[in-house]
Order: structure tokens, then C-alpha cells, then sequence
């Protein structure tokens, strides 16, 4: 399970975050517009999505430089970033503080039935996050749902250049002595998707529309990238989430 944008809000937005970033530092080309810049940067930073953060600023790093500009460092693209998407993420985190429990207003729809119904089958669940490990399990526990998770796995800093979904998904096929076609993902970034399908599992696309919770509507981006990355399916939310579970896991 990934958490950013396919089980967690609390950094919606990013991309767009993200991408504006990455059209401050691009310089134009020839011809170029800034809608097709912002396009550009857009497209580029998504084929990482699912990667921790300082992959993207790697990436930045290098197409300012293949466009003849003067690359900063990616560190220093980085801490901006992180500064900017950390103060959104502060202002969201301080209102669910003060929301009556269970208005789950930074959980995409349907997740805490999809939660209930896996542990009812008794079906292990694994989280895999491109963001830093201890700030997502404080707000697993700020949004209780740290209970449903057997196991949490993400990069250790902001600079943990070594976690990979790979990996994690290697790790767990092997620590629980299972293959591959038995593994069910849902992500909503390329990289959860193609490394899910790399070793014969189900990847479902969720294609959450970040800006409008639970408006039961797919973000078209999303759906598009997702399923060239090779998705089984593609779901806006966990809306009828036993009818999903049932249609995917025999009884």
C-alpha cells in the first residue's frame, strides 16, 4: 500500500508544488510557452512519483543543465521544496487536530472499510512510502490507521538516496516465503505499479482526485500515466471497497 495520494492527503497537491519548482529553475527553449513548460516539468517529475523526493531534484538538476542552464545542487532544490510542501502540510495536519475523531478528512474515501475488510480476511498489510518513514507513521497515529499496518517501510531522511519500492517488494515476497502473483498493490504513482507487475502481482491504479476529497472523480493525468505503467485496473477511491476487495481476492 502506498500512502501519499493513494492512502493519505496530507501532501496533496505536491505535484503541483513540485512542478512549479521545477518551471522556476528550467529555462525556456526555443518556441516554448510557459503552459508548455509547466507541462513539461509536470510530465518529467511524474515518471518519479513513487521515488523519494530527492530522486526528482537529481532529475531537475539534470534537465537544467540539458537545457544549458547553471544547475544548483539537488540538496538545495530539495530544501526548498521541502519547505514549501512542509508548510502545507503543517496547516493540514494542525485542523485534523482539532476535527471530531472519524472525519477522516485527509483519507481518501473508502480506505478505513478497505483497512476493516483486508484484516477481516485476515490478509497481512504492508506500507511502502517515497516519504520519510518516521513523519508518516506520526501521522499514521494522528489519523489512526497505524493499527491496520503490519509492517511500515520508507526512506529513513530526506536524503535516503537507498530506499526502493523494489526492494521492499523483494524483501517481502522473500521474508514471507510467497511469489509473486499473490502480491495485491495499490499506488498511484509509476513506480509502485511497474515494480508490482515486474514480479507477476495485481497492481490497482488509484487515480485520487488530490484536490477534491471524495469527490469520487479521477484525476485524468493519473489515469492516463498509470495505466501505460502497466496497471490492472484503475479505481478513483475506495468507495464499495468490499465490492473491490471481492472482486479481486477469492474468498
Amino acid at each position: 500500500m502506498d500512502w501519499d495520494g493513494t492512502t493519505s492527503l496530507t501532501r496533496g497537491g505536491w505535484a503541483d508544488i513540485m512542478a512549479v519548482l521545477y518551471a522556476e529553475h528550467l529555462p525556456p527553449v526555443a518556441d516554448e510557452t510557459d503552459a508548455a513548460r509547466r507541462k513539461f516539468a509536470r510530465d518529467e517529475l511524474m515518471t518519479l512519483n513513487g521515488k523519494p523526493s530527492i530522486h526528482q531534484m537529481v532529475h531537475l538538476a539534470d534537465l537544467v543543465r540539458q537545457r544549458g542552464g547553471s544547475a544548483e545542487t539537488a540538496e538545495k532544490y530539495h530544501d526548498e521544496f521541502q519547505r514549501r510542501l512542509g508548510d502545507a502540510v503543517r496547516v493540514r495536519l494542525e485542523r485534523v487536530r482539532c476535527e471530531p475523531p472519524g472525519t477522516d478528512s485527509l483519507l481518501v474515501r473508502g480506505i478505513r472499510e478497505l483497512f476493516e475488510t483486508l484484516r477481516e480476511r485476515g490478509i497481512a498489510l504492508t506500507l511502502a512510502t517515497g516519504s520519510v518513514l518516521h513523519e508518516v507513521r506520526h501521522e499514521t497515529e494522528l489519523l489512526d490507521v497505524a493499527r491496520y499496518f503490519d509492517a511500515m517501510h520508507g526512506p529513513r531522511s530526506l536524503d535516503d538516496r537507498d530506499f526502493s519500492k523494489r526492494k521492499i517488494i523483494a524483501g517481502l515476497l522473500r521474508e514471507r516465503g510467497v511469489y509473486g502473483p499473490t502480491l495485491l498493490a495499490f499506488g498511484d504513482g509509476p513506480v509502485e505499479i511497474r515494480e508490482t507487475k515486474a514480479v507477476g502481482g495485481i497492481a490497482i491504479a488509484v487515480a485520487s482526485d488530490e484536490d477534491n476529497h471524495g469527490s469520487g472523480r479521477m484525476d485524468e493525468a493519473k489515469r492516463e500515466m498509470l495505466l501505460a505503467a502497466g496497471a490492472d485496473g484503475v479505481i478513483a477511491d475506495f468507495h464499495r471497497a468490499r465490492q473491490i476487495i471481492a472482486a479481486l481476492i477469492a474468498p
